[in-house]
This record gives C-alpha cells, structure tokens and sequence, in this order.
C-alpha cells in the first residue's frame, strides 16, 4: 500500500501544464540571466579576453580523448565567440517556446557545460550547477507537451496537451528544499555566520546597495545584526518545509519570496537565485494547476489530445 502511494506520487502520468508553465518561466529567466552578458561576449568567452579554460586533465587523467577536449575548451576568436553565444541564446527561445523541446533543453544544456568548463568554473556557484541540472531535467520533462510550438505543429493548437510523468516535478522540488536546507545547514556551523559581523560588513562590500550602506551607518547594536543572523538560519528551515505542507504554502512562498527580495534589496547582484522562485510550482500537484488554468483559459481541453488523423 505505501509503495503504491509513493509509486503513484512520484511517477503517475498527469497534466503537462505545471511543467510546461516552469519552462517558460525558467527559460524566460535563463534568456534574462545569459542576455545581460551579451556586451560582455568577447571579454568573457573569447581569446581576446579574459577566458581560461578549466583543466580537464584534474577530472579525466586518463581519459583518451582529453586532447580533442581540451582543444575543444580553447577560447575562440570573438567572432565565434559571438556565433557560439547566439546559438546558445536561439536554443534557449527554442525551449522557451517550445519548440523541439527536449533538443532545445539538450542544446542548452551542452552550451551551459561549455560555458560552465570556459568561463564560469573560475566562480564556480551553487546556482550555476542548480540551473545546469534544470537544464538537463528538461530534456526527459515532457515540458513541451502543452503551451508550445510542438503542441501548435501536431493538433493545431498550443493549447492541446498529453499526459508526462510527474517525475521530473517531484525531483525539482525535492531539489529546491534541499537547496535551501543545505545552505542552512552550512550557516548552522560556518565560522562567518556565527555572528552578525557577516551582514554588517556586507552591507559595506562592494555588493551593497545604497539601502544596505543607509542601513549601516545607523547607530544599530550589533545584537540586532546577531538576531537578523539568527532568522535567516530559522527562514531557510522553515518556508522550504511549509511548501510541502498544504496549509502552510502560500504562506511558505510569501516567506520564500520576502526572503529572496530582501537580499536583493541590500546586496544588489544577488539576483540569480530568483529562478528559485518559480520553481515553487512544482510544489503544486499537477492536477490543481490544471483545473486552475482551465478556469484562467477556458479554451484548455478537457481531455488530453489525440493523435491527428
């Protein structure tokens, strides 16, 4: 009976509509993320500027083929440079609209672990390999099987759907609790975030914003710094726990979300975690986003598509 359940919860076929609602957003966001590089192209991922390539040779000693790799990891003239960054911005539209999802989500995600292996192993960070995982979610999602390009090419319109698993959700949001937990766990012993000294002198690096340093040239004790230590540590137990608790989820998300804009209103380039934000979707069961959408676009079948004749 309990695997049943846990069968059911985890690999039952459902409405595509909350994945494919997730794959615009986040293929919106990683349009956004990537988009803003573009005047920055050829300092960051060409020979002609500051591009070093990660040695393949510490993770593949052995490997055969570590030559051609490593060739293939050479920084390009900034004319390929270019070419390569608009090819990874078209797949990423591509997903975004679904069309050919799951090759656009697999162009994506080589692009990414290109740049990822180029450029971006020298600040190697948490939400960089988060959206590389995305990434290759996506290609076994199902994502496109609504709201697409494909659905508009097969039945005549993107409204038509198929069932999918819901595997891929379940994995999402098991993720994105283990994100926040994780990086709870590691403020619970690092020696940095055992006082409030760590947010009173960020709110002076070079990440401040205006607010943080308003904020920091106040005659604030340094109690209050400890205390706003402390809930920080309590936030990031609490809300990723009361999204799985039916009760308690918008309330959850509401306290995800302050969360979220509250870092970036005192530390103006930590934006990158708000893909975070619209992966709470997945904390939905796929059939209540369906019911909920086809009130919000009556136009939704009710059933899922046939093969056309």
């Amino acid at each position: 009976m309990i695997v049943a359940r846990i069968d059911h919860w985890l690999t039952r076929l459902g409405p595509p509509h909350l994945i494919a609602i997730l794959r615009i957003l986040f293929g919106a966001y990683m349009l956004l993320y990537f988009g803003v590089h573009i005047p920055s192209v050829a300092i960051l991922y060409s020979n002609a500027g500051l591009a070093i390539p990660y040695d393949l040779s510490l993770m593949l000693p052995n490997f055969p083929l570590l030559p051609y790799l490593q060739y293939f990891l050479t920084p390009p003239s900034p004319e390929i440079s270019y070419l390569l960054y608009g090819l990874m911005l078209a797949s990423l539209l591509s997903l975004t609209i679904g069309c050919r999802t799951r090759t656009s989500a697999l162009a994506s995600f080589l692009f990414y672990l290109y740049y990822n292996f180029l450029s971006f192993h020298n600040y190697s960070t948490s939400y960089n390999r988060l959206f590389l995982f995305f990434l290759f979610l996506f290609i076994f999602s199902g994502a496109g099987k609504t709201f697409s390009v494909e659905m508009w090419r097969k039945y005549g319109s993107p409204l038509a759907w198929e069932p999918v698993s819901v595997l891929i959700q379940r994995i999402i949001a098991i993720q994105i609790t283990m994100t926040y937990l994780g990086v709870a766990w590691q403020k619970t012993w690092l020696p940095a975030w055992q006082g409030g000294e760590v947010l009173y002198y960020s709110f002076q690096g070079m990440w401040a914003t205006p607010l943080a340093w308003f904020t920091v040239r106040l005659p604030i004790p340094m109690w209050v710094y400890d205390a706003l230590v402390i809930l920080v540590k309590v936030m990031e137990v609490s809300f990723p726990m009361g999204f799985w608790i039916k009760k308690l989820r918008w309330y959850a998300f509401a306290l995800g979300i302050f969360f979220h804009v509250s870092v970036t209103l005192f530390l103006a380039a930590i934006w990158w975690f708000y893909a975070m934000i619209a992966c709470y979707i997945t904390f939905f069961d796929p059939e209540e986003v369906y019911e909920r959408m086809r009130i919000w676009i009556p136009k939704i079948p009710s059933s899922p598509s046939s093969s056309p004749a």
